[in-house]
């Protein structure tokens, strides 16, 4: 028997996916000879990135076409990505440009859970100039009454599957300051420490690789490697069963030194990695001596890194824990810290895209 659409849509955050998303996925596929399942979320959430979902999706659905982005994907495509909490309108936008770059053609059906369903299928219909139905699906969460921001807060194996949850035990933890201040040094060992895996900073080797003269377009792709390179070490740690990476370094690092280095604004995705979200950052204090190992800039221009993480940190609302005084303290306070001793993230939840 012919099913009744050709062609249906499921739009989600995915983070995490959950039962609830598995029945509305499932519902779509017993409909629709196709499914396009359409994954985006600004900000991101920390065990729940791009290439995480992309896995699950994958996983659980290899004869759908899957879509998964992260802001800085988009900037790739020439898409702005709108904030979870951006009004109705841009988030529609956003969809349907999408979907004309991707699947190249309509789509007859809109599956959904929540109240966004008919009016997202009306503005896809008068954009197409074709009928787009609305599909609600368990509106009222009767049959699985759970959301993602409540798994986020507290995973939970009776709504995810065990590949989905241990992706959100498995936390990435990153060290972050100014030159000299022994991010690297403790990054190795804690990694050492503990026995989990260690990502290195690639900036450091591109930057020998390019005889210490680097453009903007180096720091884009230091930026984009350092996120593939956490991407590797955290699939390993899932294949291993390990709770943690250690992470020398994020694109943030790498945005505050295109903000010191250039006059012109930064790439818009340099400025989107560096939204990248991390269970535990850790932030080294610059109140000891610096080593000049004849590769760092003077004691002003440290102090002004400094300062920009600072600036940084505060503006997206990140609360950093600190490790100050000498390596010996460091060490002391990161020994006495374990995975789930933090918060599991520091990101604003948004409302439901693509509302």
């Amino acid at each position: 028997m012919s099913k009744p659409y050709r062609t249906g849509l499921v739009v989600g955050k995915f983070s995490p996916l959950h039962s609830g998303h598995r029945y509305l996925i499932d519902t779509a596929t017993a409909a629709c000879e196709q499914v396009l399942l359409l994954s985006y979320s600004r900000p991101e959430f920390a065990g729940c990135t791009s290439a995480l979902r992309q896995q699950w999706l994958n996983d659980g659905w290899p004869q759908h076409q899957c879509v998964v982005l992260d802001a800085a994907q988009a900037c790739r495509l020439g898409l702005a990505m709108p904030d979870n909490d951006a009004s109705d309108l841009p988030q529609r936008q956003f969809c349907a440009e999408l979907i004309d770059r991707t699947l190249g053609e309509p789509v007859n059906a809109v599956f959904s859970s929540e109240d966004y369903g008919q009016g997202f299928a009306d503005y896809l219909a008068a954009h197409w100039q074709r009928p787009v139905d609305s599909v609600l699906v368990d509106r009222e969460r009767q049959r699985y009454p759970i959301s993602g921001s409540t798994l986020r807060a507290a995973p939970d194996a009776n709504w995810q599957t065990p590949n989905v949850l241990a992706a959100q035990r498995c936390q990435r933890i990153a060290l972050i300051g100014a030159e000299s201040t022994g991010k690297t040094s403790l990054g190795q060992w804690l990694a050492q420490h503990r026995g989990w895996r260690w990502v290195a900073e690639f900036g450091r080797q591109h930057w020998q690789d390019c005889d210490g003269v680097l453009t903007s377009d180096d720091l884009l792709h230091i930026a984009r490697t350092q996120v593939e390179l956490e991407d590797q070490a955290v699939a390993l740690a899932l294949n291993d069963g390990q709770p943690a990476v250690v992470c020398d370094t994020t694109p943030l690092t790498t945005l505050i030194y295109h903000r010191l280095l250039f006059p012109e604004p930064p790439p818009d995705e340099l400025i989107a990695l560096a939204e990248r979200p991390y269970h535990q950052l850790w932030l080294c204090s610059a109140d000891f001596p610096m080593v000049q190992d004849g590769t760092r800039s003077p004691e002003t221009f440290r102090q002004q890194q400094q300062a920009l993480y600072a600036s940084e940190l505060a503006s997206r609302q990140l609360r950093p824990m600190r490790l100050q005084g000498s390596i010996k303290q460091r060490r002391a306070r990161l020994a006495a810290m374990t995975p789930s001793d933090s918060p599991r993230e520091n990101n604003k939840t948004g409302r439901k895209t693509p509302s």
